[in-house]
Parts: structure tokens; sequence; C-alpha cells
């Protein structure tokens, strides 16, 4: 396995949560009067979120839809974020915080993303604590150099650290989406 790809994105999830539940009517005419507007294909997926009726699965459940649905929330994030991050790491389970922050189950119970074997992008969120706590945890190996190169770089720990540390003190917590 290469490299990895893990994008941070700094978004307040109540207004994520908000156009999931339906509290914007509007959002497909906004979604796509917008200069970035997204591939026609996922007009569905935001018709089905103006209505309230966006359903989400146990994590690991497949849905026919889960791409579309993927991709939909995913621009919904990248849209709304304040702040983007992009980690390139080789994922090993020995480099700890990386992997936890890539890995863990979200924190979110209303953001369970139906699987897709489609190959989209894990997406999930980490509360304002686990962001507090990933960020000690990466602040620590740092300090005590007790990380490896060859999987976690010094530069895209410290990018993670920084990271994490402003989306715990934002008190909106961070969006992952993971790019395996």
């Amino acid at each position: 396995m290469g490299s990895q790809f893990l994008d941070l994105l700094l978004v307040d999830p109540a207004l994520l949560q908000a156009r999931l539940r339906g509290d914007a009517p509007d959002l497909v005419d906004a979604v796509y009067r917008a200069a970035d507007a997204p591939d026609e294909r996922l007009r569905p997926a935001f018709e089905v979120m103006a209505r309230g009726t966006f359903v989400f699965l146990s994590k690991g459940v497949e849905h026919p839809e889960g791409a579309m649905y993927g991709r939909a929330v995913e621009h919904l994030l990248s849209t709304l974020a304040h702040r983007k991050w992009c980690l390139e790491y080789y994922p090993d389970e020995s480099e700890h915080p990386l992997w936890e922050l890539s890995y863990r189950r979200c924190d979110a119970e209303w953001l369970d993303l139906p699987a897709s074997e489609s190959g989209i992008p894990a997406i999930a969120w980490r509360s304002p604590e686990t962001c507090r706590s990933l960020s000690g945890s990466i602040a620590h190996a740092l300090s005590s150099r007790t990380f490896n190169e060859r999987y976690s770089p010094e530069a895209t720990l410290r990018e993670a650290k920084d990271a994490l540390a402003e989306a715990s003190s934002s008190g909106h917590g961070l969006f992952t989406i993971f790019q395996g």
C-alpha cells in the first residue's frame, strides 16, 4: 500500500447537520447555482437532503446509492469549510494518532454514511475532545521523537497537530475524508 490522503475540514457540524435534515429547503437550487456546482448525477442526493429524508445506515451496511450520498456530503463539506488541510502519509497501526484520525469510528451518530463498493472516501467527524486528545498524542510523539518518519513524516505530524489544535479550540471539531 502506498501513501494515502486524509483531508481535514474545519466545519461547524451544525451547518452540515441542518442541510442533511432538511433545514434548507432551497438546498438543491443553492448548490447548483454556485460557481462550483457538483456533478448533476448527485442531484437526487441533494433532493433527498432538502426534503429532510436523508437516512444514514450503520457503518459497513451497503446501499446501492452509497457513493452518491457520500460524494454529496463531501461536496457540502468542501463548500462549508472554514479551513482545509490535506495530509499525505503511509497509514500504519504503529502510528497511533494518525491511524485513529483516519480510521476511528465517527464521533457523530447522525453521520453514518452508507458503505459502498465503489471506493467512496470515508467521511467522519472528530469531536473537539477527540481533536484535543489526538493533538496531544501527536505533540508527545513529536517531542519524544517516537514516530516513524517513513510512515508519518514530521511535517505531516506537525500539520495534523496544528489542524487538530485549531479544531479543538474552535469548538467545532474536525471532519475527515479518508481518500484511501
